[in-house]
């Protein structure tokens, strides 16, 4: 048995996983991809957001990864993906889809809505980063800082509701991940 590598997509706000969301269906092109999921050494799991992950990163280092790769939306790339990363013992890579900050404070969750930057936790290197820009009041993604590397944000031009079913999000993806599990 080789050594397992990990791809674990983080769905947005409001998002379940019994949902038919732009995420779901990422984890469900993943999953039927030949290329992909005949590979008995890979992990493919859909997560939510506010996930316990604490308990799911216990999960997943006892599975020992070599790499684990993150595709993440909205406050599954502002809140999921840097608690979920800082908890890995692995190095980890990301693809982002307009990851939205999230306050720790009720009060502060007015911030989404602000232009904050998301803290990336050292292991993690961002590949591909997805943005659109919205007006004051609407919802749009954030930028990053910190992390092992950073590429540069593509802004799209769709709605925030939109991003997470974008054909550019699915695309990298799904090229990050074929290209993730070559190495």
């Amino acid at each position: 048995m080789g050594a397992i590598k990990a791809i674990i997509i983080i769905s947005g706000f409001t998002q379940k996983m019994h949902q038919h969301t732009g995420s779901r269906r990422l984890w469900r092109e993943m999953r039927v991809a030949d290329d992909l999921h005949a590979n008995k050494d890979v992990v493919i799991e859909l997560k939510e957001w506010d996930t316990d992950w604490d308990y799911y990163s216990k999960y997943l280092n006892s599975l020992n990864p070599s790499e684990v790769l993150i595709c993440a939306y909205s406050w599954g790339g502002g809140h999921g993906m840097p608690q979920l990363a800082k908890r890995l013992k692995a190095p980890v890579t990301c693809v982002l889809c307009d990851p939205v900050y999230r306050s720790k404070t009720i009060l502060g969750r007015w911030a989404a809505f602000c232009d904050w930057k998301i803290n990336v936790p050292k292991n993690v290197s961002v590949v591909k980063h997805f943005i659109q820009k919205a007006k004051w009041w609407q919802l749009d993604g954030d930028l990053l800082k910190g992390g092992k590397s950073l590429c540069e944000p593509t802004v799209l031009d769709y709605t925030h509701t939109e991003m997470d079913d974008s054909r550019e999000y699915h695309e990298a993806a799904l090229t990050v991940a074929r290209t993730f599990l070559q190495k």
